[in-house]
């Protein structure tokens, strides 16, 4: 396979088009592709269907990629690239240093959340394709460790505010819970529409950001009136 120019991302072989018209065609098959595969899964979304609604022939289709499996690894890489390119936009259009560790962590989780939520169910579709191939697992490793690898100096930013003996392990650790509650809220979310009753995905924010930051061993944040946030984060995910 050949490189994106992203550490530790694998990417399909197929060339991004250089031509205008090509691009939109690419991009025509690619959200054709991956609407069909939402609505019936992969398995119902053919050639044939795929360039129908993408308003594009067949011959358009094979001159791009040699079938559906590629295809699908085309989406799957770049699902994940534009995840990290929103994840980074994201994180560089606040300053984190004018913010308090308390918020740095749920700023943080807020964004986690809001990445993961953004396409949850187009990875879903695509990663249960290929949910035991080694390229598969490493797409999404990769992804994970350039978050951890953005989100860990800001953590440690507040160094002597942690008093776990250990803190890049506890800011690992504290990572991975986090991203574990928020992939079962939208799994459940997804199933039957509600998490414990009233329960919601924004909700989970400051509770998360509260076990992260007790676990970092820092202090309890203080309650906000009318639970309002230190700051209002930018976001790419609309």
């Amino acid at each position: 396979m050949e490189s994106s120019g992203r550490t530790g991302f694998i990417t399909s072989p197929l060339k991004p088009p250089k031509q205008d018209r090509s691009r939109r065609t690419l991009d025509s098959i690619a959200l054709a592709a991956l609407e069909l595969m939402e609505e019936g899964g992969v398995e119902n979304a053919t050639v044939a269907a795929i360039v129908e609604r993408a308003g594009a022939s067949v011959g358009s289709f094979y001159a791009r990629f040699d079938g559906k499996d590629d295809l699908i690894l085309y989406l799957q890489d770049r699902i994940w690239a534009e995840a990290r390119d929103r994840w980074d936009q994201a994180l560089r259009a606040q300053d984190w240093e004018k913010l308090s560790m308390e918020a740095v962590v749920e700023g943080v989780v807020g964004l986690l959340l809001r990445s993961f939520k953004a396409d949850y169910h187009q990875r879903e579709v695509l990663g249960r394709e290929r949910r035991q191939d080694d390229e598969g697992a490493r797409r999404v490793f990769a992804f994970h460790q350039h978050i951890l690898a953005t989100v860990t100096p800001l953590f440690l930013a507040h160094r002597a505010r942690i008093t776990h003996p250990d803190p890049e392990w506890a800011i690992r650790l504290g990572y991975r819970f986090a991203v574990g509650s928020i992939r079962e809220l939208l799994e459940l979310e997804g199933a039957v529409g509600v998490v414990d009753g009233a329960a919601t995905a924004e909700a989970l924010i400051p509770e998360l950001a509260r076990a992260w930051t007790a676990y970092l061993g820092a202090a309890q944040p203080e309650k906000r009136e009318g639970g309002a946030r230190e700051v209002d984060f930018f976001d790419p995910w609309g």
